[in-house]
């Protein structure tokens, strides 16, 4: 049944069988152009019909032998399988929402080349170092953007991180709080204002109720992955770090840049380049750790990147990567190679072409030996 043989790499290999055709069209050719110099020399091709004959029959074997073995091999490389059996497994995942700054401090160069492309790099690290789990972006400013949903599709996620700048985030600013909210809402759908803290009890209820309740957030395997620069412009980041806690969210905030300052270079007018200036005073970008650290003994890790080069797969994998993920069965089909009878019956034609003589060795006339040689 067609369902149960299948061409794995049909589309990029099945054009190799034209290399078969060409194979036959040199022959023809080449025949017909070894009968027309042997006329052009004078020589009585009727009076060595045999040999001619003898000739041609084992060029015309040579070049079929050698199609037969590109055809062959041909049929071998576009992977034929059949015998399809569905294997179910289970995998473990959690849902990662990366949260990058990409505001105008973010190009401070004290990372090279710059803050922002240093995180980018970081970021598209730790996604290749993803198997089953969902990934998503936000870029943030003064506002926050979905950049990518939560998805499996690790190639879709790159495309759009590799496409974030600067000008990702339409508002100037740096509004950390708003972004971690949207992370919350858009992206993991947990509604609401501000719940009570895990294994508190609300009004009315028990501490037995609260620790039952408390128990629903954990399992949601949900993490925020934040990468900035700390300088929040009165967003609350701090609330916003305790709403994550309360909700099972864990947060992983890297914290990058100079704590001295750094200047943020501009592009001049003129053409150039410069810093940005505030009242006639260059504007240094700090990292504001104190903000940081207080958001991670909330809800999760700190990873003081600061001027270094720092290693966020490594980190991810001693912290968040430790937690279990949600349990998910996936289905899929394994089939059975049968490539072996192809490639075997194509190397042992190329193995007969190599060993075939390409004149007859018997009967050769004399007076063609110089001819044939130019030929």
């Amino acid at each position: 049944m067609i369902e149960d043989f299948q061409l794995a790499r049909l589309e990029p290999m099945v054009h190799l069988v034209w290399a078969a055709a060409l194979v036959l069209l040199a022959c023809a050719w080449g025949i017909a152009r070894r009968r027309r110099v042997l006329e052009s020399f004078g020589i009585p091709l009727e009076r060595h019909r045999d040999w001619l004959e003898s000739s041609t029959r084992r060029r015309w074997l040579r070049a079929t032998t050698l199609a037969g073995s590109l055809v062959l091999l041909a049929a071998a490389a576009v992977e034929p399988r059949s015998n399809p059996e569905k294997t179910r497994f289970e995998r473990r995942a959690r849902d990662i929402a990366v949260i990058l700054d990409v505001s105008r401090s973010m190009l401070a160069d004290d990372l090279k080349p710059d803050r922002l492309e240093r995180a980018k790099l970081e970021v598209e690290r730790l996604c290749d170092s993803l198997e089953s789990d969902r990934v998503g972006l936000i870029v943030f400013a003064g506002d926050a953007v979905i950049a990518c949903p939560l998805t499996s599709n690790y190639s879709y996620f790159k495309s759009a991180l590799r496409n974030v700048t600067h000008r990702s985030a339409s508002q100037g600013g740096t509004r950390i709080g708003d972004a971690i909210r949207k992370a919350l809402k858009d992206l993991f759908g947990i509604e609401g204002s501000l719940p009570a803290r895990q294994g508190e009890p609300r009004p009315g209820e028990t501490v037995v109720e609260a620790e039952s309740r408390s128990e629903a957030p954990r399992r949601r395997f949900r993490d925020i992955v934040l990468v900035t620069d700390g300088e929040d412009h009165d967003s609350y980041p701090l609330r916003a770090a305790q709403q994550a806690a309360n909700a099972g969210v864990n947060l992983l905030i890297v914290g990058l840049g100079s704590e001295r300052g750094t200047p943020i270079p501009v592009e001049k007018e003129g053409g150039g380049r410069g810093h940005l200036m505030y009242k006639g005073e260059v504007v240094l970008s700090r990292l504001d750790s104190k903000t940081l650290k207080e958001m991670a003994l909330e809800a999760g890790y700190y990873l003081p990147a600061g001027t270094d080069n720092f290693d966020l797969v490594g980190t991810f994998r001693e912290t968040l990567g430790k937690e279990a993920g949600r349990e998910i069965y996936e289905e899929r089909l394994s089939w059975t190679e049968i490539f072996q009878p192809f490639l075997l019956g194509g190397l042992a034609l190329y193995i007969v072409f190599l060993l075939l003589p390409e004149r007859p060795r018997r009967h050769r006339p004399v007076e063609l030996s110089r001819t044939e040689a130019v030929a």
